[in-house]
């Protein structure tokens, strides 16, 4: 290849470099906080803003489950457990996708800790491969532990 071949194809992956390290830069993600009211196993709400947790399924309040030969409520111990973690404590939260229902999915912190990572640590939730691979080795540990709603894992 010439050299001026060269320089324009290197140029050219610079360009499509740059523009997709802008794109997802974390400057462009939306950042707010405040205290947390929670709603589900996977929803809070922040004064006035309702979220949805990044990259997690909880059961629903009302689901009923089948653990091993019982069957709970394990949408009310989902939402339990998030409200031991978080309800009335200060939360940052990070915007990590807007959905077009208006829905926002972002992953919340107090202090330092995931409470997204931490919610499925516990069991009480999933975690939801379409949106995201952050949290499977959450989930696999919890399920090598038999934690929440893998309690009767046979493994």
């Amino acid at each position: 290849m010439p050299l001026l071949e060269r320089s324009i194809f290197a140029l050219s992956l610079f360009l499509i470099f740059v523009a997709v390290t802008l794109k997802s830069s974390p400057a462009n993600s939306e950042e707010f906080s405040g205290f947390a009211s929670v709603q589900s196993g996977n929803q809070i709400l922040i004064g006035k803003r309702v979220v949805r947790l990044f990259g997690i399924r909880a059961p629903q309040r009302d689901d009923i489950c089948q653990i091993g030969e019982q069957h709970m409520k394990c949408g009310v111990v989902a939402w339990s457990e998030l409200i031991r973690l978080a309800d009335g404590w200060h939360v940052s939260c990070d915007i990590e996708l807007k959905a077009k229902d208006g829905t926002d999915y972002a992953t919340c912190y107090i202090g330092e800790r995931d409470v997204n990572e931490t919610m499925v640590r516990s069991g009480w939730a999933k975690a939801m491969r379409k949106q995201t691979n952050r949290y499977v080795v959450d989930e696999d540990d919890a399920k090598n532990f038999n934690r929440g709603l893998w309690a009767s894992a046979k493994r």
